[in-house]
């Protein structure tokens, strides 16, 4: 939507919301000036706040402690479908770990009204899908146990202890004498955090069981039971043996509130939440690159830091005939040009010592092949095929790459 648009600001100044898409600038001086006092400036405008241009971040924010003013950011790209691009990232075990820092969705604030926007209806599937993939990858070594309370009418032996105020109600009175009413704790698969993942995954199967295969989780939560009060996702406190249920544990929740939350609020309602756009195109880029590259025996070294300034290029491609320092620009622009600064920070990357090693001890005399991998229009490009990419004018081994988004049908 073109943010130049006086008619969507004027909204803002009136009914207290603006709807824009991703880089827009921002010309209203009063939406400016609620980003600027927003918690959520540094998502919003990210690093350019100084000319009022919104960053990679879409979503919805709310941008006053009263909640009457918001504002929704769309992809900037048409009909991009990114829950395709999230179901390919999440295809890849190595990329779930810390899947959880794309996006952010925040219970603790009142629904935004999304105004029909495409972001609701990906709000549903996007959580369910990592959740599901994350399941699947525990459930290889079974579902964990832990302790659980139980009260037991024993007959003739003590477990735990005696609970007396039972104990007498139960059997004193009632002249039992052969019962002892005890209350002991039990290692069971029976326990709060099983519970909340079966009721997590029976909601995930309503919400994309047609397009993803959830059924077969559910055979191993055979003998947990479907109770579940949801003041009890607020008492969980998880076993520290069990560190990697944690994530997932949290998953289950945010799956749990959300159905909860959507139900209690009108259509069109949700959470506010955020997926950052940058990082998602990162990690769809390493997955087409693992797609591109798995039978030619490469390797490919993703976000390792190198030399004593903490440089971090995006991926470092070692392969017979393919060896890359690459990074990926989630901007439009490079159907037309690199951006200098870009350039300069590839660049940069070639001249330390510890990158350059990666491919040859000869130092000196190496120059490194650096690649720009970015998202283009063309539609042809939808793997990555470093046959297709284009020499950059005037620069030694350096190159662009463009890759076409997955839209919605």
């Amino acid at each position: 939507m073109d943010n130049s648009n006086n008619k969507i600001e004027c909204k803002f100044c009136t009914n207290g919301y603006a709807l824009f898409r991703e880089h827009n600038t921002i010309y209203c001086k009063l939406i400016v000036e609620c980003i600027n006092k927003s918690k959520y400036k540094k998502y919003i405008f990210g690093d350019n706040s100084y000319k009022n241009t919104l960053s990679y971040y879409i979503g919805a924010f709310w941008l006053d402690d009263k909640y009457t003013k918001n504002i929704i950011i769309n992809p900037k790209i048409n009909n991009i479908d990114f829950m395709k691009m999230f179901s390919k990232c999440l295809s890849y075990s190595s990329m779930i770990k810390d899947f959880d820092k794309i996006y952010s969705i925040n219970f603790e604030e009142p629904a935004i009204d999304y105004k029909g926007s495409i972001l609701i209806k990906g709000l549903d599937a996007l959580t369910s899908i990592h959740f599901l993939r994350m399941l699947e990858l525990e459930l290889h070594n079974g579902l964990k146990r832990n302790f659980i309370r139980k009260e037991e009418n024993l007959n003739s032996k003590i477990k735990g202890k005696i609970d007396f105020s039972n104990h007498i109600k139960k059997n004193i009175m009632t002249a039992r004498n052969d019962r002892v009413y005890c209350s002991y704790f039990d290692y069971d698969i029976n326990c709060l955090e099983n519970r909340i993942l079966k009721k997590a995954l029976k909601i995930c199967y309503s919400n994309i069981g047609s397009i993803y295969n959830s059924f077969s989780c559910m055979t191993f939560f055979s003998e947990v039971s479907d109770e579940l009060h949801f003041y009890e996702l607020h008492n969980i406190k998880l076993n520290p043996l069990y560190k990697k249920y944690k994530l997932l544990i949290k998953l289950a929740i945010n799956i749990i509130k959300l159905k909860r939350y959507k139900d209690s609020n009108k259509e069109n309602y949700a959470p506010p939440f955020y997926i950052d756009m940058s990082l998602l195109f990162e990690k769809y880029v390493y997955a087409l690159l693992d797609d591109s590259l798995k039978n030619k025996n490469a390797k490919i070294l993703y976000q390792e830091v190198y030399s004593r300034h903490k440089l971090k290029p995006d991926f470092i491609i070692k392969c017979n005939g393919y060896d890359y320092i690459a990074d990926t620009k989630y901007k439009s622009s490079c159907n037309n040009g690199i951006n200098i600064e870009d350039i300069r920070q590839l660049s940069g990357y070639g001249r330390v010592e510890s990158i350059v090693k990666e491919f040859t001890n000869d130092i000196e005399n190496y120059i490194p092949n650096c690649i720009i991998i970015y998202p283009s229009d063309d539609s042809n490009n939808k793997i990555i095929d470093f046959e297709k990419k284009e020499q950059i004018s005037d620069l030694v081994k350096f190159y662009k790459l463009g890759v076409s988004l997955p839209v919605l049908d």
